[in-house]
């Protein structure tokens, strides 16, 4: 059995074993009674309002911003089913890895269209995302300079370099000459015969459909983005005041976006030790212990835990749902 065909067959195991073994790093580095006081801190009142802006911006306007595509892109579903689609998401992404929760996204998807409109709906809104948050982590820390800390000369060009990619990717979606050169470009794959080039030529024709969305609500999808990220950053915000962790609003916007996104490197479950690791030392540079770092990360992903708990209990009440309509179908089969 090859090295490949060993980490694929163990890949969750491998992402446990990395989770404990980062989570392991990060509690060697923290006081755990100044880490216990440094939770104790955060309040019931200051935990929920910041859930609630999470709430807002990554649940509630993600929703809206795949609800302004529906009438172009052909995915046919209203706006309470999408916000039911992302709650029931944010449950999958923290219970099962990254490619098994886009899946399951992508299924709930299909039931208002087709399979490559679906793709094309799932592609575009995360992309929508990481663009958000490359942009705003690159101007800001273009702005902070030196005070972001001695990791921000490193982090400001991966930022850029992160924008400028996911911008291209983004831009067939919403420029047909860019969508003509990305064609062009795909032409090879397209003309190889079998079920690869039917997929991408489907893939590109519901890529298309987007370029039918008038530009005023192409703007309303750009704002909306945005205007989610001020949400997520105000969250960010609320607990770091509640934790009296003595960094400024400008500053927890890039470090939420860089730890955000680094916990999107697929090497743990739920990025679980990727993002602490990532706070302690991000807010190491503007004088913050690791012990509060860490409590700031395990705040943030108590959110996480939060909203995915609403997801589950959505998920569970369809599933019993269906259940129970199907038993007089098998009853009935039955007799």
């Amino acid at each position: 059995m090859g090295v490949t065909t060993l980490i694929q067959r163990h890949r969750r195991v491998l992402r446990i074993l990395v989770s404990a073994a980062l989570l392991g790093l990060c509690f060697s580095l923290v006081d755990p009674a100044a880490l216990l006081q440094a939770w104790v801190r955060i309040g019931p009142g200051y935990f929920i309002v910041a859930l609630l802006l999470n709430a807002i911006g990554t649940v509630l306007i993600r929703a809206w911003i795949a609800h302004l595509t529906t009438r172009a892109t052909g995915v046919m579903l209203g706006f309470w089913e999408l916000l039911r689609i992302n709650l029931i998401a944010r449950f999958y992404t923290i219970a099962l890895p990254r490619g098994a929760s886009a899946a399951i996204r992508w299924h709930h998807y299909r039931k208002g269209g087709s399979g490559h409109a679906a793709a094309a709906l799932l592609l575009f809104e995360n992309l929508v995302s990481v663009f958000t948050l490359f942009i705003s982590a690159a101007l800001i820390l273009s702005v902070e300079g030196a005070q972001a800390g001695p990791f921000a000369r490193y982090l400001m060009p991966l930022a850029w370099c992160g924008a400028l990619a996911s911008a291209g990717l983004l831009l067939p979606f919403l420029h047909r000459p860019a969508a003509a050169l990305f064609r062009r470009r795909l032409g090879s794959l397209l003309t190889r015969p079998g079920r690869v080039s039917g997929i991408a030529r489907r893939l590109l024709t519901a890529i298309d459909c987007y370029h039918d969305l008038p530009v005023r609500r192409v703007g309303s999808i750009l704002m909306a983005s945005v205007l989610g990220y001020v949400f997520f950053v105000l969250s960010a915000w609320v607990l770091a005041r509640g934790m009296d962790l003595g960094v400024g609003l400008i500053a927890i916007a890039w470090v939420r976006s860089v730890t955000l996104l680094a916990a999107l490197i697929p090497i743990t479950i739920a990025g679980l030790g990727v993002r602490e690791g990532a706070m302690i030392a991000l807010l190491g540079g503007y004088g913050v212990s690791s012990s509060n770092a860490f409590a700031y990360a395990i705040a943030a992903f108590s959110i996480q835990l939060a909203l995915g708990l609403v997801g589950a209990i959505l998920e569970l009440v369809r599933v019993w749902g269906a259940r129970a309509a199907a038993r007089p179908a098998v009853r009935s089969a039955k007799e």
